[in-house]
């Protein structure tokens, strides 16, 4: 019964298609992401090794799963951007050196972690062009 945010489908489709590399950092569990994302169809679009729960990471605000994923990608800390909604991954990403972006608010309850803020998915993806 998952629903992707609005605009979530498009935007994950898009950076894909742009050849951007994506993952996910949940609290949950890996396998509860798998179901997750082939119940919204977007499964296709992740490696099930760049998918770290909380079996595979401590969990956020600890930067160790973007720590992780970029050690597997073989890029700086800097060259991620964490896309959130919430005070956890905004803080996983600064604790990383990674860029940090919030997204589905109706404005920005942490101006001070964000550095990039969207309202929506839809909004997200226009930004990025």
């Amino acid at each position: 019964a998952a629903r992707p945010a609005p605009g979530a489908l498009e935007l994950v489709r898009g950076l894909h298609g742009r050849g951007c590399r994506l993952g996910i950092l949940t609290r949950n569990a890996r396998p509860l992401a798998l179901v997750t994302l082939e119940a919204v169809g977007l499964l296709d679009c992740f490696a099930v090794d760049d998918i770290l729960g909380r079996d595979e990471a401590p969990p956020k605000p600890q930067p160790h799963g973007l720590l992780q994923l970029a050690a597997r990608w073989a890029v700086v800390p800097a060259e991620l951007a964490m896309v959130g909604d919430y005070l956890h991954d905004l803080s996983c990403a600064r604790a990383a050196g990674a860029r940090s972006v919030l997204v589905n608010h109706p404005e920005n309850p942490w101006p001070e972690l964000t550095d990039l803020f969207a309202r929506d998915c839809a909004e997200l993806q226009r930004l990025l062009g």
